[in-house]
């Protein structure tokens, strides 16, 4: 499945795979997320690329629609106990990754689950309801190109199956707290974004001020905006540390 290219916390559902929440078979999960660069892990609300023309991500807000906790399928309980097969919660929880009056580790939310050993958290990317910028799509990066403002969105809906970049990690929850946090790496993002621009490719074709790459509507680069979707799926991944 492809991953899917995160304030508030509109609605929590919690569909719990067990009746039994005692602590002795429920262990509490923290899910966090931030947005983050390899030489700028804690820049709060601007992101930056050393290459010319210079790239700046000001803005990085996603909407996530619903949250699922796959069971390992070397855990006994995936075999003998179909209640463990999953643990879903229904959002949507929008994020505002690079809000400078927000935490740069945001929490996503905290939820108490049964235990078990985990594979995989999937997030369902969906568009948002919320009147605003975010109202229609499922991410919004915002920033400039050499000080000249630029957009990309998509309103496509899209589902990230996410784990540890090591493949060999996976999770357990034994009736104790355990943090999760969701890194979104924007090298790639940044440095795609600089190289297009470099080539001459990203113009403001509508004469509106703004340089729109987008699914939809704009200045005409579609193909673009789902090449930087793409990025964001492909460098977001769980991580056990803060």
């Amino acid at each position: 499945m492809k991953k899917a290219t995160l304030l508030g916390l509109l609605t929590l559902f919690v569909i719990s795979c067990s009746e039994d929440s005692s602590s002795s078979s429920n262990g509490t999960v923290t899910l966090k997320a931030s947005a983050i660069t390899a030489t700028k892990p804690s820049l709060a609300g601007r992101l930056s690329a050393t290459a010319t023309p210079v790239v700046v991500i000001t803005d990085f807000q996603v909407n996530i629609g619903g949250i699922k906790f796959e069971t390992d399928a070397s855990d006994v309980r995936h075999e003998t106990d179909p209640l463990h097969e999953d643990f879903k919660l229904n959002g949507p929880f929008l994020l505002d990754l690079l809000s400078p009056e927000a935490a740069l580790t945001q929490i996503i939310t905290s939820v108490s689950i049964p235990n078990a050993k985990y594979e995989e958290i999937k997030f369902m990317f969906v568009q948002s309801t919320v009147a605003g910028d975010m109202q229609g799509k499922t991410f919004l990066l915002k920033g400039t190109i050499d000080g000249k403002p630029f957009v990309v969105w998509s309103s496509e809906e899209a589902h990230l199956q996410m784990d540890f970049a090591d493949p060999s990690k996976d999770f357990t929850v034994n009736s104790a707290n355990l943090t999760l946090n969701i890194k979104i790496q924007l090298d790639a993002v940044l440095a795609r974004i600089s190289a297009l621009a470099n080539q001459g490719l990203l113009l403001d074709t509508d004469g509106d001020g703004v340089i729109e790459i987008t699914t939809t509507l704009g200045d005409g680069h579609h193909t673009m905006s789902h090449e930087i979707q793409d990025l964001l799926e492909n460098e977001t991944h769980l991580d056990d540390k803060d």
